[in-house]
């Protein structure tokens, strides 16, 4: 049976107990009010030629278990360029924000450009299962594949992940809301350390130059950089036929954990 994160009530959607985050079990995991947002826009406003390019997710609050909606405004339409805004509010209070970059898609133009090496991850099926996910009571439908590292890790991380939960009712996953329910692990991977994960993301920025094949997505830890509390991280995003985009995301120093 595939769980669902998120049932619709009303105008909104009321989660379920997997939409549970890491850091206290009646917190919803951020990575869900990207997802939801990333929905939104695409149900209302993409259509065929149409592509984001561009996904920001602020992070404002932390959420308990209330009902979220989801409200979306075109902030521009142009021939070739899209820009659209969702406000995110869970109990009536705003607790994120994204903005979507969306482009015509067209000809690519000719001539090589200069790209970075890919990495040379097995197929993530060969790697272990973490032995959470041989628990059925953790309600473990997000498969996390680790090829190198960990979050609890100071080497560089790389890591494979397969959502097999629906975001709504029975709704299978969209490749670009697969990706954008991935991109909030660059966070987490980027500024784990042997001590654990002393950093909570206020944002992240999912940028895409295609949309991912398959349920498996990779991602690369890229960049670690920290001052005074601040971190910034990146990962470069793989499906299985190889690099599709990178997030990138910005995180404070956790009091909770210091």
């Amino acid at each position: 049976m595939t769980v669902s994160y998120f049932t619709p009530h009303g105008d909104g959607f009321l989660p379920g107990p997997d939409a549970v985050g890491p850091w206290a079990p009646d917190m919803l995991h951020g990575r869900f009010f990207g997802g939801l947002a990333a929905r939104s826009i695409e149900q209302e406003f993409l259509a065929p030629g149409w592509r984001v390019s561009r996904l920001t997710v602020d992070l404002f609050r932390p959420a308990g278990f209330e009902l979220v909606e989801v409200s979306t405004h075109q902030l521009r339409r142009g021939r070739r360029i899209q820009v659209i805004d969702a406000m995110v509010r869970a109990g009536g209070v705003e607790v994120a924000a994204a903005r979507a970059v969306v482009l015509t898609e067209g000809t690519p133009p000719p001539g090589t450009i200069w790209q970075a090496p890919q990495w040379d991850s097995p197929h993530p099926e060969t790697l272990p299962v973490p032995e959470r996910l041989d628990d059925e009571s953790q309600h473990s439908v997000w498969d996390i594949r680790l090829h190198e590292g960990g979050f609890a890790s100071s080497e560089r991380t790389r890591a494979w992940t397969n959502d097999h939960g629906f975001l709504v009712d029975d709704e299978p996953l969209t490749p670009f809301v697969r990706a954008v329910l991935s991109a909030d692990l660059a966070s987490p991977m980027s500024n784990g350390s042997a001590e654990g994960i002393g950093y909570i993301n206020g944002d992240y920025t999912l940028a895409m130059a295609r949309y991912p094949i398959g349920e498996w997505i990779g991602l690369e830890t890229t960049t670690h950089l920290a001052a005074d509390g601040i971190a910034l991280g990146a990962s470069t995003m793989y499906d299985l036929d190889g690099p599709f985009g990178t997030s990138t995301t910005t995180a404070l120093a956790n009091p909770m954990l210091s």
